[in-house]
């Protein structure tokens, strides 16, 4: 499913008008019809019989709202309607909808008092929130702060048209007051706001219906940004054999980090790749052993503070030679000398390279360390490695571009870049993930489809199995609870059901958004 920036949907909007000859109306006409679907299906019928509470602004959303409001109406349904702002403001067919309205005998106040609008909204047994659309792109203040309040606060369930009032539609971003939503019903498609956090979390359910538009519109190929959904897995080759599923090079450990690089590599075979060579300092061989007995170990002679020496550099890249795809990072720490190392392996490992961890921090001093590569590189930094990879780079510059790389932006849905522009947004994972080691497993997980799936398909599927073996680990055991090693412990049965349920996931994007009339 396409994301679209509230620029994009609004193109989208005028090209449907323009080229298809939709009206305007039409599209407002079924924008409340999609409303009214929802309202029905998640508001209590006590609660409709109670009446519920119209609140629209003076653009589009709210014109939106006033054509929902005629249709509850139509259902011989008790509401009010409280509109903000100038009338002057509204669009034709919205106007249109408001001259119905007052020829309607039900209440509708137009900028009413606050304690006039606190009363009605207290009062009323559900809230419609169109106030804002995603065109929003500043501090909600004034008036419309404290309408926001009165709704988050009366505790009423809160349908939201398009997109909760007070979230950005171009980031998802909250400035001054945000509505929290029971669900939202966003027009055409998803929209950035929509999907990303914080303003994820204000949706509750979140539902898209097309409008009428038509699939060669609202998939148009032009659009490079969607939720990330790739495709099945393959089967399994039956005549295959330790190599032909994936040889892995890992490279990283060092004192107090031990579990970095076994998490990784147990996360590898995990997802199904067949053969792993652990490169660590000499003195890790043991303990390693322990937390990982299935790999093959490559002692490397260590520093005087136990981390990788700078002589091991020529027998690293006999190794890489070897293998299919290279891990470079986890638990390598930030030892001067082991530095140097790293700045020599960047450019020159002849493999696909997976660089995570400390060893991004070489790399951010150095961004051509990277654009000399001739094979893959992928980069899986959290926000704090994002800020430092983006330190030295223009304004404009996105990692990914600047680093020719294949970049996961690591998070609460994480994005999924390539510097060609096309952007995934996950849709999977929850907040137990957040524990030390998560990055680790995700490491491991990509590298371990890497073989099966090639390089793109392979990070894009890999973030999505690491946070549904999140969702599944913090069904069972509370996210709370929720460790690194779980993530592993989980990940056959996301794998499994990944398989399984792929068509059917797919289409709900993994039970976060449906698709409606």
């Amino acid at each position: 499913m396409k994301i679209l920036s509230p620029a994009e949907m609004r193109d989208l909007d005028q090209a449907a008008i323009e080229e298809l000859g939709i009206p305007d109306a039409v599209l407002m006409e079924n924008a409340a019809s999609a409303v009214l679907n929802v309202l029905l299906k998640e508001i209590d019928p006590f609660l409709q019989k109670q009446g519920g509470v119209v609140i629209c602004g003076t653009g589009n959303n709210g014109g939106d709202g006033l054509a929902l409001a005629r249709k509850i109406h139509s259902l011989n349904l008790p509401l009010s309607v409280l509109i903000f702002g100038s009338l002057e403001r509204f669009s034709t067919v919205s106007e249109q909808n408001l001259k119905i309205l007052k020829n309607l005998p039900l209440p509708l106040l137009v900028n009413p008092d606050m304690d006039q609008a606190e009363k009605l909204i207290g009062q009323a047994g559900y809230l419609i929130d169109a106030l804002f659309g995603t065109g929003l792109n500043r501090p909600v203040e004034g008036i419309s702060r404290n309408i926001i309040r009165f709704i988050n606060k009366s505790g009423k369930p809160v349908l939201s048209v398009d997109i909760p009032s007070g979230v950005q539609g171009g980031n998802g971003e909250i400035s001054g007051e945000a509505v929290t939503a029971k669900a939202c019903i966003t027009f055409g498609n998803p929209k950035w706001g929509n999907v990303l956090y914080p303003g994820f979390a204000r949706q509750g359910k979140l539902y898209c219906s097309h409008i009428s538009f038509p699939p060669e519109y609202y998939n148009c190929k032009t659009y490079t940004k969607e939720i990330n959904l790739p495709p099945p897995l393959p089967e399994r080759d039956p005549e295959g054999y330790k190599h032909s599923f994936g040889k892995i090079l890992l490279i990283g450990g060092g004192s107090n980090y031990f579990g970095a690089p076994a998490l990784a590599a147990n996360a590898i075979f995990r997802s199904g790749a067949g053969f792993v060579t652990a490169a660590i300092p000499d003195y890790m061989a043991v303990p390693f052993s322990s937390l990982c007995t299935e790999a093959v170990l490559e002692p490397l002679e260590s520093t005087g503070a136990g981390s990788i020496h700078p002589s091991n550099l020529q027998k690293i890249l006999e190794l890489a030679k070897s293998h299919d795809a290279v891990i470079l990072g986890p638990g390598i720490t930030r030892n001067p000398q082991t530095r140097e190392l790293i700045k020599e392996l960047i450019p020159r490992i002849p493999a696909p390279l997976l660089i995570d961890a400390d060893a991004l921090s070489v790399l951010a001093e150095d961004p051509a360390l990277a654009s000399k590569r001739r094979e893959a590189t992928i980069l899986t930094p959290h926000k704090g490695e994002q800020r430092a990879l983006l330190a030295k780079l223009s304004d404009n510059s996105t990692i990914e571009n600047s680093y020719n790389a294949i970049t996961v932006y690591k998070g609460p849905h994480s994005r999924i870049c390539f510097h060609g522009g096309e952007e995934y947004i996950n849709m999977t994972g929850n907040s137990g993930m957040g524990t030390a080691g998560s990055g680790d497993v995700l490491t491991g997980i990509i590298m371990g489809l890497i073989k099966q799936l090639g390089t793109g398909n392979a990070v894009r599927t890999g973030v999505l199995l690491h946070g549904l073996a999140g969702d599944l680990a913090a069904e069972e055991l509370g996210a709370e609870s929720l460790v690194a090693s779980d993530l592993i412990r989980f990940l056959p049965d996301a794998i499994k059901f990944y398989r399984k349920n792929h068509e059917q996931l797919t289409e709900s994007c993994y039970n976060t958004i449906q698709t409606i009339p």
